[in-house]
């Protein structure tokens, strides 16, 4: 019988794929008694993947997976998570989208995805422009989490931090954050993230984290670089699959009061004790990292000083 976490579009592509790689034609009717389902069913699965764009051809005695997309993400080659996302091949902007998402989720459900193959207009910090390249990795976290709004730059560490532990796991190079919502390789920008919330009396509701990812291409702007130097199948799928396991693993110390989410995020940045130029006065300051909040700490003549996200910019090198 179909596992009810699973769709039959999924069972339906992994049936394909399975003879596919065997070389084998695979009938409607074996589908069906495998999983469970009806042939209407079948035919209907395969329908929709046509209209997605896998190319499926129907022999005489039943279907033969013609071309893969071995770079989709459907939201049915997640699996058991399908249910968390929702899909576009275009958009203005998943931030867009994810506004309008998170004002009819029900109250029980803490978190969704919207993910698109290419966003037209994308946002970055302060209304800038976050330019998709092919193949790059856009998505937007819907969050409803109930925290204290002082808590609420906490899941951007928590982000950061994840994207850091899975691009690394995945590409085997070294990657760093950088405050106040970066990831850098070695060479330059690989990742963003961009939060909106929506607070009340103090608690934050929801919070939507963006972000953009150059997985194997990057825009022409000094100082970016991509995870991967050429496309490779099926990484942006198993990219944000370890993803969304690392940001949940993290979220216990987002609702944490401890420094051990400060901590871990200060230990993968890039910039701790270096010295930064402010943008708006020119003063030289040492950056020591950030504190339980996410508010940078810097020095400047042996004095500390704490300033918050939003309050202060530096120039990166």
């Amino acid at each position: 019988m179909v596992n009810e976490n699973f769709s039959t579009k999924y069972f339906v592509l992994q049936a394909l794929r399975k003879s596919k790689d065997s070389g084998t034609v695979v009938s409607g009717e074996s589908i069906a008694q495998e999983c469970g389902l009806s042939r209407t069913a079948v035919w209907k699965a395969v329908q929709a993947l046509l209209a997605s764009g896998y190319k499926i051809s129907g022999e005489g005695n039943g279907y033969v997976l013609q071309k893969d997309l071995p770079d989709s993400i459907c939201p049915w080659e997640f699996g058991a998570k399908e249910n968390l996302f929702c899909y576009y091949e275009t958009t203005d902007s998943t931030m867009v989208q994810a506004r309008k998402l998170v004002q009819g989720i029900p109250a029980g459900e803490k978190l969704k995805i919207v993910i698109a193959d290419k966003q037209t207009k994308g946002v970055g910090q302060k209304g800038r422009s976050w330019k998709t390249t092919r193949g790059s990795l856009a998505f937007t976290l819907v969050t409803k989490n109930d925290l204290p709004l002082l808590y609420s730059r906490r899941s951007v560490m928590a982000c950061q931090i994840a994207l850091v532990n899975v691009l690394q796991k995945n590409s085997a190079r070294k990657f760093f954050v950088r405050w106040p919502n970066d990831v850098w390789s070695s060479e330059g920008k690989v990742c963003g993230v961009l939060d909106e919330l929506y607070s009340s009396g103090g608690i934050c509701s929801w919070q939507n984290l963006g972000v953009g990812i150059n997985v194997s291409s990057h825009p022409s702007i000094q100082k970016t670089d991509c995870v991967f130097k050429k496309s490779e199948g099926g990484i942006r799928r198993k990219i944000i699959g370890d993803f969304i396991n690392e940001f949940e693993l993290l979220k216990e110390e987002v609702n944490s009061s401890t420094e051990n989410l400060a901590l871990h995020w200060n230990s993968l940045c890039m910039d701790r004790e270096k010295e930064f130029y402010a943008k708006d006065s020119g003063v030289k300051m040492k950056f020591k990292g950030i504190d339980s909040y996410g508010s940078a700490i810097f020095e400047k003549d042996s004095i500390c000083k704490t300033i918050p996200f939003g309050s202060f910019s530096f120039e990166k090198n």
